[in-house]
C-alpha cells in the first residue's frame, strides 16, 4: 500500500501584496500526497493568494519568528525548508517550480502558432527522446478518454475554448509533476465536461500518488470530488471590515468514509455544504 505523505506543511504563514496589509493568514496546513484538495471561498478571501503561496508563484509569504513552510517531495527525500526560497538564486528556484509543480490557470495559455499536440508536448522540450514519447503516449490516451475524436494536429485555435482549457489539462497532468495547481480550471466547461476532467485528474493524484490543489467556485464539484476541503473565511477585524482570510484547523476538512471531518467537527455533505454556502452568504454581504 501506497504511503500518504504530508507534501507541504504550513504554519503561521502570512501573505501580504502591501507592507502591513495582511491578505492571506495561515495557522496550519498540510497538503497531502494521494488527495484532491479543493479551495473553496469568497471573491477576495485569499484563494488565489493561497495558491501563489504554495505555488512559490509570487514573494508575498512574510517571514516572522514561529512561520514555518516545508516541502517533502517524497517518502524517501528529505524536507526543505522553503522560508528563505526567495533568496535562493534564480536557476535554484527555477528549478525547483519545474520539477515540484504542474499548473493550469483561468486562462488556457496555448501558443497560437503550432498545433494542439505541440502544445500539449511544450512541457517535454528538455526530456530525452525516451521522456518525449513516454508523454506521447500520455497525452494521447488522456485526448482519447476528454476529448474522443479529435484530431490533434490542427493549429491550436481552431478548438473551442473548452476544448483548449481541457487539453491544459491534459498538458498539465502529463508533465512530471508531485503537485498540481489549478486556478478555477474548469471555469469554463460545462458540468459534464468539468466532471471528466476532475476525474482524470484525481485518477492521475491516486495512481501516481501526487497531490492536487483546486481553486474553485463550485461547490458541487468540490463535494463530489475533493479528498480535503479548505474553507477559506474572512471575518470582521474590530472596526467591522473584513479582515484577511484566514485558514485554521477547523476550516480544514477531510472526507473520511461518508463524513467530513475538521479538528473540532465531524460534518455530513448536507452540512459541511450549508456550512460554506453559509460562509460564502456572509462574505459576499459584508
Amino acid at each position: 500500500m501506497t504511503n500518504l505523505i504530508d507534501m507541504i506543511e504550513v504554519n503561521n504563514l502570512t501573505c501580504e501584496y502591501a507592507p502591513g496589509t495582511p491578505a492571506l493568514s495561515v495557522h496550519e496546513l498540510n497538503i497531502r500526497s494521494g488527495e484532491l484538495t479543493f479551495v473553496v471561498g469568497a471573491s477576495g478571501s485569499g484563494k488565489s493568494t493561497l495558491l501563489e503561496a504554495l505555488g512559490l508563484m509570487t514573494e508575498t509569504a512574510r517571514s516572522t519568528p514561529d512561520y514555518s513552510f516545508k516541502l517533502k517531495p517524497t517518502e524517501d527525500s528529505s524536507a526543505v525548508e522553503l522560508c528563505d526560497y526567495w533568496q535562493w538564486d534564480a536557476t535554484k528556484r527555477s528549478a525547483m517550480r519545474s520539477q515540484f509543480f504542474s499548473f493550469i490557470f483561468q486562462q488556457e495559455n496555448m501558443f497560437k502558432s503550432v498545433s494542439a499536440m505541440e502544445n500539449m508536448l511544450l512541457t517535454t522540450l528538455q526530456s530525452s527522446e525516451r521522456e518525449e514519447q513516454e508523454a506521447n503516449e500520455r497525452i494521447t490516451e488522456m485526448a482519447q478518454t476528454l476529448l474522443p475524436g479529435v484530431v490533434l494536429t490542427k493549429p491550436i485555435m481552431a478548438y473551442s475554448g473548452g476544448q483548449r482549457q481541457r487539453f491544459a489539462f491534459i498538458r498539465a497532468l502529463a508533465k512530471p509533476h508531485r503537485m498540481l495547481l489549478a486556478d478555477e480550471p474548469t471555469g469554463n466547461l460545462d458540468p459534464l465536461k468539468a466532471q471528466e476532467a476532475m476525474g482524470m485528474t484525481k485518477a492521475v493524484v491516486k495512481e501516481k500518488n501526487t497531490a492536487a490543489v483546486i481553486v474553485s467556485h463550485d461547490i458541487q464539484l468540490a463535494l463530489k470530488n475533493a479528498d480535503c476541503i479548505i474553507l477559506i473565511e474572512k471575518p470582521l477585524d474590530a472596526g467591522g471590515e473584513p479582515a484577511a482570510g484566514q485558514i485554521e484547523p477547523s476550516t480544514v476538512f477531510r472526507k473520511k468514509q461518508d463524513k467530513w471531518k475538521s479538528s473540532n467537527s465531524e460534518l455530513t455533505e448536507k452540512q459541511l455544504r450549508a456550512v460554506i454556502e453559509q460562509s460564502l452568504q456572509s462574505l459576499n454581504t459584508q
